[in-house]
């Protein structure tokens, strides 16, 4: 029920955020043209390239929330929380002295190529990570939400940022005209501060007195003493750090070795194909806790491999309707201005697949042991997608990025997950503690 609620929401959020998005893209493309809207995509990529914000720690908080009889008046959510709270914190701390950083010494000019020499663009850059960061430790909120079961409800949230960029990015190009060109992708950032603040407000008032505890402890170190956290921190980071390295570092390769039209080609098919990893999400995160429920109440007795081919089939299904009709669709999108070859289209909708084949794998075996094996293959994998598109894209052009995480994915993942889930079946389908953290001290919290 809650992966088909997520699934429904999402289709629903992908509808808006979909038809927000082409908008968006025809009016950047048809008033600023195709060196500012590879700028724009770009820069609103960045969240996605650090989105370990929570270093993986956030993960202890989804399975304490979901194995919790009562989240408003437990001790333990309430540390994990805070602790993690923490993290988040001081991750926002560092990514904004980063960001002055590559500002200071001409960084970010280097990093998006050859949108980077636009005036202006580095500044961009700077402003919208800055905003970005600001909402780093509100999103706690998302974390909650998923791990009750609610990840309908995120998705809902998250749906006025589509509407609200649209907004803001015509104001900018319609009301101020060139001068605000560079700095259209500082929208993005802003509506996504504002779903930040609406999510974390609605998580506020739902679970309190949770958020409000947690607050006043998160500075108050010393007297209120933290978790052990990142027991489960470390593995998870690692699965964070390879989804941005090898799926958002796709268009920073394309920056430095194909020029910006080419950017704008993999940044207008990506409009379609990442809603549709977006829908696969929604439903593949929604496993995450319905599968630790079910092994904590002893209700699990199936593995993902049927989800699995599911996932697989449907992606296949709606990635033909999109080729078959990429003429029309895409003409649309980019106002006349770009078009997109067979071979982006079939290597998308293969991307894409693996990454649906993938969710239900890797939500089956996000217990502390299966966190832990996850470790390996995912670096490898965005090592190996990395390596190969920066061997294949001066060849292949936007179609290298995409063979290579196509590849990577199907070796280094999804067939060792499935012998792991093989041998360690029994123990998969076993009943197990909570995954949670246990205090630093045995002090009593207060």
């Amino acid at each position: 029920m809650t992966v088909a609620l997520s699934v429904l929401a999402r289709g629903v959020s992908l509808a808006i955020s979909l038809v927000c998005g082409v908008l968006t893209a025809r009016l950047i493309l048809g008033q600023a043209g195709v060196e500012y809207y590879a700028l724009y995509t770009l820069v609103t990529a960045l969240p996605s390239l650090i989105s370990f914000s929570d270093l993986g720690a956030g993960a202890t908080v989804v399975n304490a929330a979901a194995t919790s009889d009562d989240v408003r008046a437990d001790p333990g959510v309430r540390i994990i929380v805070t602790s993690v709270g923490r993290v988040m914190l001081t991750f926002a701390a560092v990514g904004l002295m980063l960001d002055l950083l590559l500002l200071v010494t001409g960084g970010w000019t280097v990093a998006l190529g050859d949108a980077g020499r636009i005036p202006g663009a580095p500044q961009c850059a700077f402003l919208a990570l800055c905003i970005f960061c600001g909402g780093i430790p509100l999103g706690i909120w998302q974390r909650i939400l998923l791990g009750l079961g609610k990840n309908h409800v995120v998705i809902m949230v998250q749906l006025v940022q589509g509407p609200l960029n649209l907004l803001l990015v015509w104001m900018l190009v319609r009301l101020v005209g060139h001068p605000a060109y560079p700095y259209i992708a500082m929208s993005s950032m802003i509506a996504g501060l504002v779903v930040a603040v609406t999510g974390f407000t609605l998580v506020w008032w739902r679970t309190a007195p949770l958020l409000p505890s947690t607050a006043r402890d998160l500075l108050r170190v010393r007297a209120v003493p933290g978790a052990r956290v990142m027991d489960v921190g470390w593995p998870m980071l690692a699965q964070l750090l390879a989804t941005p390295l090898s799926m958002t570092m796709q268009r920073y390769i394309l920056a430095q070795h194909a020029p910006a039209a080419d950017v704008a080609v993999y940044a207008s098919a990506g409009q379609v194909f990442f809603a549709l990893s977006g829908l696969i999400s929604a439903g593949g995160t929604a496993l995450w806790p319905a599968y630790a429920r079910a092994r904590h109440r002893g209700e699990l007795t199936r593995g993902p491999f049927g989800l699995a081919l599911l996932f697989v089939v449907a992606t296949v299904v709606i990635g033909s309707i999109i080729a078959v009709s990429s003429p029309w669709l895409f003409g649309f999108i980019t106002n006349g201005r770009l078009s997109i070859p067979g071979p982006v289209l079939a290597w998308f909708t293969a991307m894409i697949a693996m990454q649906a084949a993938l969710y239900p794998l890797g939500m089956f075996i996000m217990d502390r042991p299966g966190l832990r094996f996850q470790v390996a293959p995912a670096l490898l994998m965005a090592g190996a997608t990395i390596a190969l598109s920066i061997l294949l894209t001066p060849v292949w052009g936007v179609v290298g990025p995409l063979a290579a995480n196509t590849v990577s994915v199907l070796l280094l993942q999804i067939i060792p997950f499935t012998f792991y889930i093989r041998r360690h079946r029994q123990r998969l389908l076993t009943p197990a503690p909570a995954t949670g953290a246990q205090p630093v001290r045995d002090r009593e919290h207060r």
